[in-house]
C-alpha cells in the first residue's frame, strides 16, 4: 500500500512546510512507500487529485492543509469510487477538524492515519448554483457570509497579517464591518419540497459539519452520515443583535432566537430576491440569485481516530 500526500505548504499562516518536514521524517523513519505533492496555486490541489484518481483505489490519499485545500482536492475526487482519505489539519479555521473530532497535533494525526483502525463513509455536500456543480464537506453558504470569503480572498492586508499568524483577524474585522453595510433580502427556501418565504435574509448555509467561519456551531445537530443537511437561515434580524448573537453561536447557543431558523433535509433550494455570493468550505463560489444544496451519500471513506 503506498500514501500520497497533497500537501498546501502555505497553509496555516506558512506552517504547512516544516509540519510536512517533520511527517515526511517520520515516514521515512518507519519506512512508508509514499509520494508527495505540493499545490503552487489556487484551485491546483483539485488538478493534483484528479491526475492521482486512477492510483487512489486501494491506496491511501492524506491532504495535509486547511479546509480550503481539502475542498480542492475533494471536487477533484468528484465522481471517483475506492477512496480511502486521511487529513492532517494545518489551516486556520479548521472546521473540518473541530467537526470531525481530528487531532491538532501532525504526529498523532498521521499515527491514526497510518493505523488506519477506523474507517467511516463521508458524504459530501454539493451546491449548484448557475449551472455550475461543487463539493463542500463543511457547509456552504448564500449571502453574507459569502461575503466576507469574497472580501477576505482579495485582501492584501490579510496576506501581511499571515506573516504574523494573525489571518484570522482579517475575517473578524471584515464580518464585523459588512454587518452594517450588507443589504439582506427576501428568499423563498425549499426543503424536500417544503417551501418558507424568509424576509430580510443576511444569509443562509447549508452544513454537512456543525461548525462554520473558524469554531461557530451554526447547526449542531449536523452530521456527514446521516445523508441530510442542516440548514441555518439568518432573517428578519437587526444588525446589532446578529453581532450579539455571535458569541452564543460558538456554544451553539443561539439556535432559540427569533430570526433563527434551522431547517434540515436532503435537498435545499433557495430562490433570492437578488444576486447573492456562494461559498463552499469558505471559498467564494461565484455568485447566482437560485441555488440549491445537497446532500450525498457515502461519497468517500474517511478515516478516524
Amino acid at each position: 500500500m503506498k500514501y500520497f500526500f497533497i500537501i498546501n505548504s502555505l497553509s496555516g499562516s506558512g506552517q504547512g512546510n516544516p509540519i510536512w518536514h517533520k511527517v515526511h521524517r517520520v515516514l521515512q523513519k518507519q519506512g512508508v512507500s509514499h509520494e508527495a505533492y505540493f499545490t503552487r496555486h489556487k484551485g491546483h490541489g483539485t488538478e493534483l487529485a484528479r491526475r492521482l484518481a486512477s492510483r487512489l483505489p486501494g491506496n491511501r490519499l492524506v491532504v495535509l492543509g486547511g479546509d480550503g485545500t481539502l475542498n480542492e482536492v475533494l471536487n477533484g475526487l468528484a465522481g471517483v469510487s475506492g477512496i480511502t482519505l486521511g487529513y492532517i489539519p494545518v489551516g486556520s479555521g479548521n472546521d473540518f477538524a473541530r467537526g470531525m473530532g481530528l487531532p491538532s497535533d501532525p504526529k498523532e494525526a498521521l499515527m491514526y492515519i497510518l493505523k488506519a483502525e477506523r474507517t467511516v463513509p463521508l458524504d459530501l455536500g454539493r451546491v449548484r448554483g448557475n449551472e455550475h456543480t461543487s463539493l463542500f464537506a463543511i457547509s456552504s453558504g448564500l449571502g453574507y457570509d459569502a461575503e466576507i470569503c469574497y472580501k477576505v480572498s482579495r485582501s492584501r492586508v490579510k496576506k501581511l497579517l499571515n506573516r504574523f499568524r494573525l489571518g484570522n483577524l482579517i475575517y473578524a474585522f471584515t464580518a464585523v464591518r459588512l454587518l452594517f453595510t450588507y443589504p439582506p433580502c427576501d428568499m423563498a427556501v425549499s426543503v424536500d419540497g417544503q417551501k418558507q418565504i424568509f424576509r430580510k435574509v443576511h444569509f443562509v448555509t447549508g452544513m454537512n459539519l456543525p461548525f462554520e467561519g473558524g469554531g461557530f456551531r451554526f447547526c449542531p445537530a449536523a452530521r456527514p452520515d446521516d445523508g441530510r443537511l442542516s440548514c441555518m437561515v439568518v432573517h428578519d434580524m437587526h444588525p446589532l443583535k446578529i453581532l450579539f448573537l455571535f458569541p452564543t453561536a460558538y456554544f451553539g447557543r443561539h439556535t432559540g432566537f427569533r430570526g433563527i431558523t434551522i431547517l434540515e433535509g436532503k435537498k435545499i433550494e433557495l430562490r433570492s430576491a437578488s444576486p447573492r455570493k456562494i461559498h463552499r468550505d469558505g471559498e467564494y463560489g461565484g455568485t447566482a440569485k437560485r441555488v440549491t444544496f445537497e446532500a450525498g451519500d457515502g461519497d468517500v471513506t474517511f478515516i478516524l481516530p
